[in-house]
């Protein structure tokens, strides 16, 4: 059995909300980009590595 090279993971968004996200002024929408980066940053590194395998499907 050949093992899939599909790696990582899939959701689904309503087109509904991603409609509403649209709508956000795009100053929220990179406000909130931004508070996510700083928040990953105060990660531990174990921490950052298990979201970085569990991203890349390992």
């Amino acid at each position: 059995m050949r093992k899939s090279k599909i790696k990582g993971f899939d959701y689904y968004l309503s087109k509904e909300a991603i409609e509403s996200y649209r709508e956000k002024p795009i100053e929220l929408r990179l406000k909130w980009l931004y508070m996510g980066n700083l928040l990953r940053k105060k990660y531990s590194k174990k921490v950052i590595r298990l979201q970085d395998k569990f991203r890349e499907g390992k």
